[in-house]
């Protein structure tokens, strides 16, 4: 066996760029399969412990007020492990002489264990000095250059108040920093979380001895849904804003999603790259067995068993998978490491957890063994049928007959002889050229799904901050005020238009299946704030109905005109029957619709507002309409459109980065298949490509068979790849759609366009790498061939 060793390695040097070109794709699968695996690992593990260190609420009640002793009430329930009660409200700030939103929220005036509890990072807990110390969330502190010992001034309630930090601070509740879920990415130097003493809280909000917010931690072993349901009825004269749990709370459902999509891509992305190289192996070997039968012949007579010829040409196939784990389990070892702190810098965990995960090496290494072996075994298993005194002897040639493209006269004359023999080539090793396409088609779908990506969150920004929400300033009032009072706010210079909103929450209920949304009234003709249907076209809201968003029917099985049940959170109010009226579109949270003049008979109350909508003459006042909007008492926070946007143009260069590591991949595939293929192409047809030399064909002509056999395949690839890669966008996209977000998947027709260009190009620069090999042919060399 070391002879056929040592033949082996002789083989694999006289093809070492095809060796090296399956070895890449191994090596990328091992590596993707490690690394991606590790990463959701460290950020499972990670997320897991810092939870349970700093006791992570199961349960959130957000409440219009309530006493602060109802916590203790709620502790006697069987099922509560722990409540934290605590004031929560939003709060405007001018920092780093831009606007931003603070979320104040209150903690024991002296430190102790409680619910949702805080890691200090820098300075210190509140002493019992100063009533307005503060400690700034982490993020913020850094992303607006913040100080200890700093003062900083947010407006409350239309006042100015004074505080002094005292320590930066990250919170389990905050691990992916989102003021709420219509906000898809985080931007700490626009939001924040603040943390004061509870006595200062319950001063500068007017709220002695009393809470908005409660936080729970259950028994183990509770049920969840039963617990919601049964917290929600106890705390009914309350105000009950909305009870959610981990699954629903904006932080926690981010990283949970994340770690559920990394779980999947590192089970299925790496199947590709096994496949490729599969793919890539079984035409190899195949061809090599073929032409070695002679070989073959010779090892045989000389005692060689048919498991030991079999073991040597399958050992090309082992020795890959071995190199290519070996290798692929290093780098993705390295490569999770880093993947996990480059991805943690949206979550910011603490990563004191991460480590290496050696259970991984074998999984990794025995799956892409079965696939290399298996691919070997299968183009290797007609050794069994070589006889050595046939394989000794020249093969003889097969039956020339027509291809079926032959048959069609009108086409087959007006073909030029070259494109003749590419065809009759092509259609003699059809097997190999299908196989050979699947690396194109692979590539191709892996370009429009990147591409596609871009286009559908492109869309998605357009409508939502162009058609849908066109206005430029959103207020938000620290109570309900009448329609009147909205429109004082005109008289500020440079305000062209208002329109009042109000948006509370509510429980829809369809028979037994029931959620709490969101629940919006507008004007009934909104131009600022509108509502559209699927062809993109603004819906006229109904006066004695409801409208709902496509995703909220689908889950709860609502269809137009039906009656639904909703139960509004304001204390008192009972559940009303409403008709839904129409289905909308809404990319960003779930919620209904109705016009301000239905609010009396499903309400009960009249045309009142809790924020309001303003569009500005220009753009550039909008920093001082901000400033006089945020010194009004009535008004408690100040969102711009324009920087919520921005945020999200901002985080577009991550998608950037994730398409371009896309289009490599798609390049490593698509050049490894060709070129493999192509090499094989070239070697079986060196006598005849050298004996067209000696006829008088030019090394241009040459270079067109093989080059443009590549481009027939290529556009074969493109073809069944396109509508792939459109299919394949459109389920990514639907997974990965929430409740809190539903993306819209939009294929641009440039996409198309991109994909095709690049596809061809990395074909072009194949075929040169390629040129040399059919420069070479000796033409002497390979016509000194036995008769």
């Amino acid at each position: 066996m070391n002879i056929l060793f040592r033949n082996l390695l002789r083989d694999i040097k006289k093809s070492k760029g095809q060796f090296i070109s399956i070895l890449i794709i191994v090596v990328l699968g091992v590596s993707f399969y490690t690394g991606i695996n590790s990463m959701f690992r460290n950020l499972s593990n990670s997320s897991d412990k810092y939870y349970k260190e700093y006791r992570m609420a199961d349960i959130w009640v957000d409440l219009y007020k309530a006493p602060i002793g109802i916590k203790e009430k709620l502790k006697e329930l069987p099922y509560v492990k722990e409540a934290s009660a605590r004031i929560v409200k939003d709060a405007s700030i001018n920092i780093s002489d831009e606007n931003a939103t603070l979320r104040f929220i209150t903690l024991p005036d002296v430190k102790k264990d409680i619910v949702n509890d805080i890691v200090i990072k820098s300075g210190r807990y509140f002493s019992e000095g100063d009533s307005n110390q503060c400690i700034v969330d982490q993020e913020f502190f850094k992303a607006n250059n913040l100080k200890l010992g700093d003062y900083i001034y947010p407006i409350v309630s239309g006042n100015k108040i004074k505080l002094k930090i005292v320590g930066s601070a990250k919170s389990p509740e905050f691990v992916y920093t989102l003021k709420d879920s219509s906000q898809l990415i985080s931007d700490s130097k626009k939001f924040g979380v603040i943390y004061i003493k509870q006595s200062f809280g319950e001063a500068i909000f007017d709220s002695k001895g009393f809470i908005n917010s409660i936080s729970i931690q259950l028994a183990k072993g509770s049920n969840i849904k039963a617990s919601k349901d049964d917290i929600k009825k106890f705390l009914k004269n309350y105000g009950v804003k909305s009870v959610i749990d981990r699954e629903e709370q904006t932080s926690a459902m981010m990283l949970s999603q994340e770690i559920k999509k990394l779980k999947a891509m590192g089970g299925s992305f790496p199947i590709l790259f096994f496949a490729v190289a599969s793919i890539i192996i079984y035409i190899m070997m195949g061809r090599m067995v073929e032409n070695q039968r002679s070989q073959i012949g010779v090892l045989k007579a000389l005692g060689f068993t048919n498991v030991q010829v079999l073991a040597y040409y399958m050992s090309y196939s082992a020795l890959v998978a071995v190199t290519g784990s070996l290798i692929g389990s290093i780098l993705g070892t390295y490569m999770g490491v880093g993947l996990t702190k480059l991805i943690n810098e949206y979550f910011n965990l603490p990563l004191e957890g991460m480590k290496v995960y050696g259970e991984l090496v074998l999984p990794a290494s025995l799956l892409t063994l079965f696939f290399c072996v298996f691919a070997g075994y299968h183009s290797c298993k007609g050794i069994f049928k070589i006889m050595p005194s046939e394989a000794m002897k020249a093969k003889s040639p097969e039956v020339g007959k027509k291809v079926l493209i032959e048959n069609i006269k009108v086409l087959w004359t007006n073909i030029g002889y070259l494109w003749k023999i590419i065809l009759r080539n092509l259609f003699r090793n059809k097997k190999r050229a299908l196989l050979t396409s699947l690396g194109i088609i692979f590539s191709s779908a892996i370009l429009v799904v990147a591409f596609s990506m871009k286009d559908s969150i492109d869309f998605m920004i357009d409508r939502q901050y162009g058609d849908i929400q066109n206005y430029d300033i959103k207020v938000n009032f620290s109570k309900l005020i009448s329609l009147e009072e909205v429109n004082e706010i005109k008289s500020i210079p440079h305000i062209t238009a208002i329109e009042p909103v109000l948006e509370t929450g509510v429980q829809i209920s369809n028979g037994w299946r029931s959620k709490d949304v969101g629940f919006t009234a507008l004007i009934k003709n909104p131009q600022m704030y509108t509502v559209q249907d699927k062809n993109d076209k603004s819906v006229v809201l109904p006066e004695n109905g409801i409208l709902i968003s496509e995703k909220l029917a689908d889950t709860l099985g609502i269809k137009p005109y039906e009656s639904v049940d909703i139960k509004f959170f304001y204390p008192g109010k009972e559940k009303k029957e409403v008709i839904v009226k129409g289905v909308v579109v809404q990319y960003l949270g779930l919620s209904i619709y109705t016009s301000m003049n239905n609010l009396k008979s499903i309400l009960g109350e009249g045309r009142v507002a809790n924020s309001a909508v303003i569009k500005l003459d220009k753009d550039s006042f909008e920093d001082e309409v901000k400033s006089k909007l945020e010194e009004m008492k009535l008004i408690s926070s100040v969102e711009s459109k324009t920087d919520s946007k921005n945020a999200l143009l901002k985080s577009m260069g991550s998608l950037k980065s994730s398409i371009g590591g896309l289009i490599m991949l798609a390049a490593i595939l698509l050049i490894a298949v060709i070129y493999n293929t192509a090499t094989i192409n070239i070697f079986e047809r060196q006598r005849e490509l050298a004996t067209l030399k000696v006829l008088g064909f030019k090394d241009k002509e040459i270079k067109k068979l093989i080059f443009n056999e590549n481009y027939a395949i290529t556009i074969f690839g493109i073809v069944i790849g396109l509508p792939l890669g459109r299919w394949l966008g459109a389920y990514m996209m639907a997974a990965s759609s929430m409740d809190s977000y539903s993306f819209p998947y939009v294929v641009d027709f440039k996409t198309y366009i991109f994909t095709v260009v690049l596809i061809f190009s990395f074909t072009v620069l194949t075929n040169f790498i390629l040129m040399n090999k059919i420069r070479t042919i000796d033409m002497i060399e390979v016509l000194k061939n036995k008769e």
